[in-house]
């Protein structure tokens, strides 16, 4: 489902009719202000509805004019799909108008129209004239072939055709898509007796539905969504490009700033690191530096933090780089969404973009490879920036909770492209129940690689062990990868005859260990000296007499199963221990249960060994105690 709902938002320089303008096309006054009654100018944002006919009634912005409060019109103007630029006949183009016109540029408003007003106080030849003269200020803007209408707010002229040609271009703009993360940047907080918290703001992207579970951000504060409001009549849903008044429940009206976000709970990711294209602007009063102090906005919000470029020496007006902002307070961010920046002191409008990585590391300057990447992610569509999110984790490997952050898309669009970039072979995936994770094909087949020549440096290391332990070579990956990643991969790689799996031990498939002659001749003597008394074994210090080569064949001999740990510091023979094992079971079957000592007499040993060999048995699950004897396993 679609729905062609849009926001106009006015813009122009101070007094010059915007808020009169939209009282005589709406019947509202949007200065809601005792301040701004008394002093006759728009200080915040002002809101109301515009019922054109019976298809379209649109949400208005109605924002400052004034150059000290630009920030609280760049509050509202994010949300702006068509602009309403407004210059009165009697002066024209004035500094407010510009720099307005600029922030709707860098927020990428596509659509407009520009009113001339107060058309009542100037001759139709001076008319004539001042539109001239602003088709020809427009002639480098977005707005350049749009209609330029004049009217008169008091006299009641123009404004028909006003609304005519708003109809006109919404029928030519593309409906918006309802599909999407919700992302509600709000603008306006406070509380109504009886109902609590409101919060206002156009909702940029999803659908928000009564009783809907969502996430403030960057608080992480969670909301319940109690009722909504659309163009002043309660609804039971919300879409993209309407103005929107929501109760919540859950949240107090100090739990909530302006510029805060409402979204869909684990979409977004608090940051204040952003990576961004930054377009300067041809007129802006400055060249902008490495590391100049700026305020950010984006959304509805204003945070001060610094521009660090990473492709340029500077940026003159008119240019564009690659830039990273670092921010004194966490902020949430989409892709692609745009933003403007402003001079710290005084402040005047610089530039503005798109936001590229909502989530970077610290990036380095002129890094060849951040500034490839930063390129790529320009250009790529959804399905090759998932692809590409993924192959830039070369780390670990990643769930659709992190992809839904990084990407800005709902979960059903990931889980759609994540199945068609397996099936292209691109990505693999870890079958871990409800927490499935994915790696790209090229990390994953580089892994496997890796795996191998680790395998192979530790037998050239470890001449004379059989292999790794799992959880050691799971450690020294270049990959984190938890112990269910890790036991699938292996198995993977023993299917393919790569390695072989002994317990908790890996070695490369069909790996031999060959002894030297050296070796061979200690394998020998230490053999000889646990077969003098097969049942009354050596000491382990006594044989290895802390001799380094010893102790290496001793414990290969072991990892052979040559010789077996049975307890401690005891060692048997595998032959021992399997005679050991028969003559119990012979006995036991004739005579049903046995004691320590007769197990002592039967084997010619002593107490500590006998012992030691039937608690083996025991813990092997071939006997089990009762009392003071044994008796068989059933």
């Amino acid at each position: 489902m679609s729905q062609k709902n849009f926001i106009i938002g006015t813009a122009g320089h101070i007094d010059h009719g915007k808020t009169t303008l939209i009282e005589a096309l709406s019947g509202t006054d949007t200065d809601r202000l005792s301040e701004e009654k008394e002093r006759g100018i728009s200080i915040d944002l002002g809101f109301t509805d515009l019922k054109l006919n019976d298809d379209y009634t649109l949400g208005i912005v109605d924002v400052p004019g004034h150059e000290k409060f630009i920030k609280n019109m760049l509050a509202g103007a994010g949300g702006v799909d068509i602009a309403l630029l407004v210059v009165a006949a009697d002066e024209g183009v004035m500094p407010q108008t510009r720099e307005h016109l600029d922030i709707l540029s860098l927020l990428n408003v596509k659509r407009g129209i520009t009113v001339v007003t107060k058309t009542d106080r100037v001759e139709q030849e001076w008319l004539e004239l001042m539109i001239e003269e602003i088709r020809e200020e427009l002639s480098n803007t977005f707005l350049k072939d749009e209609p330029i209408l004049p009217v008169s707010a008091l006299e009641n002229t123009g404004l028909d055709d006003l609304k005519e040609t708003i109809i006109t271009t919404i029928e030519s703009m593309q409906e918006k898509e309802i599909t999407g993360n919700v992302y509600f940047p709000i603008d306006r907080v406070f509380t109504i007796k009886g109902h609590g918290t409101i919060v206002t703001g156009t909702l940029v992207s999803g659908k928000i539905e009564k009783e809907d579970n969502l996430t403030i951000y960057p608080s992480q504060k969670e909301a319940r969504v109690r009722s909504l409001e659309v163009h002043n009549e309660d609804a039971e849903t919300a879409y993209p490009g309407q103005r929107v008044g929501i109760n919540l429940s859950g949240v107090d009206k100090d739990e909530i700033d302006r510029g805060d976000v409402l979204a869909t709970s684990e979409s977004l990711i608090n940051t204040k690191f952003l990576d961004g294209r930054l377009t300067v602007l041809k007129n802006a009063p400055l060249i902008v530096e490495h590391g100049d102090r700026i305020r950010f906005h984006i959304g509805a919000k204003e945070v001060i933090g610094r521009v660090y470029l990473l492709d340029k020496e500077e940026l003159l007006p008119g240019e564009s780089g690659l830039v990273q902002y670092r921010l004194e307070e966490e902020v949430v961010a989409r892709y692609n969404e745009n933003y403007v920046i402003r001079r710290y002191s005084p402040m005047t409008t610089i530039g503005g973009g798109n936001i590229l990585d909502t989530h970077p590391h610290r990036r380095k300057r002129f890094d060849e490879k951040a500034i490839e990447e930063l390129k790529k992610k320009e250009k790529l569509d959804d399905k090759e920036r998932i692809e590409f999110i993924i192959k830039l984790n070369k780390k670990e490997t990643i769930n659709t909770k992190f992809l839904i952050k990084k990407s800005s898309l709902r979960e059903d669009k990931i889980n759609e492209t994540l199945n068609k970039l397996y099936s292209e072979e691109k990505v693999k995936y870890f079958d871990k129940g409800t927490n499935t994770t994915w790696i790209h094909n090229k990390n994953y087949v580089k892994l496997k690689k890796e795996i191998i020549n680790k395998l192979e440096k530790f037998h050239n290391e470890n001449r004379l062990k059989i292999g790794i332990s799992k959880e050691e070579l799971r450690t020294k990956v270049s990959i984190d990868l938890d112990n269910i990643e890790f036991n699938q991969l292996l198995n993977e790689l023993e299917n393919e005859e790569k390695v072989d799996i002994k317990g908790s031990f890996v070695k490369l498939f069909n790996h031999k260990i060959k002894l030297n002659e050296k070796e061979k001749e200690i394998k020998k003597e230490i053999l000889e000296e646990f077969e003098k008394n097969i049942f009354m074994p050596p000491q382990v210090d006594e044989i290895i007499e802390k001799n380094t080569k010893k102790e290496e064949v001793f414990n290969y001999l072991i990892e052979e199963r040559i010789i077996i740990h049975i307890k401690e510091d005891l060692f048997f023979l595998a032959s021992a221990v399997k005679k050991a094992k028969k003559l119990l079971i012979d006995y036991l079957e004739k005579n049903q249960e046995i004691t320590l000592a007769e197990y002592r007499d039967l084997l010619d040993s002593s107490r500590k060994y006998t012992l030691a060999l039937l608690e083996y048995f025991d813990q092997n699950n071939i006997t089990k105690r009762t009392g003071e004897k044994r008796i068989l396993v059933n």
